[in-house]
């Protein structure tokens, strides 16, 4: 009779297990995120990483920069390279693990090689942890397999401010409203790129063009629940003349990583 009890007992734990594993799984999207830490004015860390049944299957660096200048240029110093090797062996360790192994890199010195010739790897490692937070915090860039869509849980009526940052300049910067989980307005305060300003008074006729593009994106979600966020992974459905300009398939995504950050910061003013 004890014995048939720790045998029931062991079951349950094993199913406890696997169904915290699977839900730890499923609360991640298969796709490609981008993830990154700004300190100071600088980005410091940029990264693009990609999930498949919650594991990670590959992690780039896009960036890695500090005060002394950029360490993923090819005339780096002995410094900045020994620096990004240990970043790169941070990486690596994840490959093959679940989301929870980043936890693992609180703790760095079981992980990277020579930690005390770069006297800053534990507070690097922080800031790795904290890019791939912010990736995952902004959903998917790009979904791998468009049946599986992020969740959407609901948020408080208030106005949202949202961000999508990437080689140290603002690119999208929306405010929006949300009541009874739905949105009822939503604009741009910043968008542009490389230095053009697609919302300038005297913008070119193709920024224009662009713009009339991220404006129908948005457009598109006014009166509609939260979830209609993933819409936007199938721009070509909501922009007209879609493949007329490219640009407007690629970004869409930063659309979409502006608005999850800004509900993932939660209200910025209660309604």
């Amino acid at each position: 009779m004890i014995r048939f009890r720790y045998m029931m007992l062991l079951l349950l734990a094993c199913a406890f297990c696997l169904c915290t594993a699977a839900a730890q799984g499923a609360a991640y999207p298969d796709g490609i995120y981008r993830g990154f830490y700004y300190d100071g004015g600088i980005e410091q860390i940029a990264i693009q990483f990609e999930l498949r049944d919650g594991v990670f299957d590959s992690i780039v660096y896009r960036g890695v920069k500090y005060k002394d200048g950029d360490y993923m240029i090819e005339d780096a110093s002995d410094a900045q390279k020994a620096t990004l090797r240990q970043y790169q062996q941070l990486a690596d360790y994840l490959i093959g693990k679940g989301v929870d192994a980043i936890d693992d890199l609180y703790s760095p010195y079981d992980i990277v090689d020579d930690v005390d010739a770069v006297t800053t790897a534990t507070m690097q490692s922080s800031k790795l942890i904290s890019a791939l937070w912010d990736g995952l915090n902004r959903r998917p860039y790009k979904l791998v397999d468009t049946t599986k869509l992020p969740m959407a849980e609901p948020y408080e009526d208030g106005t949202y401010h949202g961000t999508y940052m990437e080689g140290g300049g603002e690119e999208v910067v929306l405010e929006f409203t949300i009541r009874d989980n739905c949105f009822v307005q939503i604009a741009y305060r910043t968008l542009q790129y490389k230095g053009e300003d697609y919302l300038a008074p005297d913008a070119s006729k193709h920024a224009q063009d662009i713009a009339g593009q991220f404006q129908a994106l948005i457009e598109h979600l006014v009166g509609k629940p939260v979830a209609s966020v993933n819409d936007l992974y199938r721009p070509g459905e909501i922009v007209p003349d879609a493949d007329v300009f490219s640009g407007a398939t690629v970004r869409a995504p930063k659309v979409i990583s502006a608005i999850w950050d800004g509900l993932g910061r939660h209200a910025y003013r209660l309604d």
